[in-house]
């Protein structure tokens, strides 16, 4: 018998839930337009909304566009956090994840965070196994990486914060491995990245050497995957983190990431200036790339044709010395 496949048709509820979190976006642009602080009717709306609407769509939006009703009245929406993100509450896990994964999609300000800090300490608690099955914009494990990323790079983070310390003592290899991969991605490879960018936009390139420092050394048992991350903090194209510095680095990376490495175009584009400085090092990496997770890696040969050049360079360098 064939089988006639029909078109997907949306439930009655599903286009409400989706035309209720439109119209909560024009309720936030009228908000917004209207400047100032919030008026006596939209702050009535707004608690009307949290009461009586717990639907995955409309939920999300209250969550990503928190930042505009909490900078207009800081104490108002300070009250009303229990029933933004109303975390732990039985029966309530459902509107807490929307608001929260909407939360986390949108930007990070630093008022926020410091606002929300319970909460970034709660999520970090949570088993990734008891999330709501269902899809996400993006992985709430990877957007709460990515803030607590950006707080480290860009704020006060650090290691001894009760937050950073109980996120890397918390088992969990996606957030790990996201939160190095992403101080590459956003910081370290992008095209803009330079000594200049770094100081107008108030990064530290120093406090994020300081991370990868810090992950190499640190007695917590980090998953293999988070090593894997940093395969982003090598830029093909120049000079970012001091060769001398990710040569020695890398080498150790790839030994505690079993030969795992999210991206391997910057490393080999600057392989032979890693050789040039540091040969032995350079050497160590491509060994380590060879082998993952104690197997050939199937990428082997592009690994073979940069081993040969490397142990050339060695050899040089021992025929030199002698």
């Amino acid at each position: 018998m064939r089988r006639t496949l029909q078109p997907f048709s949306p439930s009655a509820e599903h286009l409400t839930n989706l035309f209720k979190g439109r119209a909560y976006e024009c309720f936030v642009q009228f908000t917004g337009n209207e400047g100032g602080s919030l008026a006596d009717d939209v702050k009535r709306l707004f608690a009307h909304i949290l009461d009586n609407e717990s639907s995955n769509a409309v939920r999300f939006v209250i969550g990503h566009y928190l930042a505009t009703f909490y900078f207009r009245d800081v104490p108002f929406i300070q009250s009303l956090m229990p029933k933004i993100f109303p975390k732990g509450e039985v029966g309530k896990e459902k509107i807490y994840f929307a608001t929260w994964e909407g939360y986390l999609a949108n930007s990070l300000y630093k008022e926020l965070y410091d606002e929300l800090r319970d909460y970034y300490a709660y999520a970090i608690t949570l088993d990734s196994k008891n999330y709501p099955e269902r899809k996400y914009l993006k992985g709430l494990d990877e957007t709460l990486a990515a803030h607590l990323a950006l707080e480290y790079a860009h704020f006060d983070l650090a290691p001894g914060d009760p937050i950073f310390d109980s996120f890397w003592n918390t088992p969990n290899a996606t957030r790990h491995y996201e939160f190095a991969s992403f101080i590459g991605r956003h910081y370290l490879t992008r095209d803009i990245a330079s000594d200049k960018w770094f100081e107008e936009n108030k990064v530290s390139k120093q406090k994020l050497i300081d991370f990868w420092d810090w992950i190499l050394s640190t007695d917590i048992a980090i998953e293999p995957k988070a090593f894997s991350g940093f395969g982003f903090w090598i830029n093909p194209d120049k000079e970012i983190i001091p060769d001398t510095v990710a040569v020695e680095k890398m080498a150790t990376t790839l030994s505690k990431s079993h030969g795992e490495i999210d991206w391997d175009y910057g490393l080999l584009r600057r392989i032979n200036k890693f050789a040039e400085i540091n040969p032995e090092k350079a050497l160590e990496i491509i060994k380590g790339l060879l082998l993952l997770n104690d197997e050939i890696n199937p990428n082997h040969r592009l690994y073979f044709d940069a081993s040969r050049q490397i142990g050339g360079l060695l050899r040089s360098s021992v025929s030199t010395k002698i």
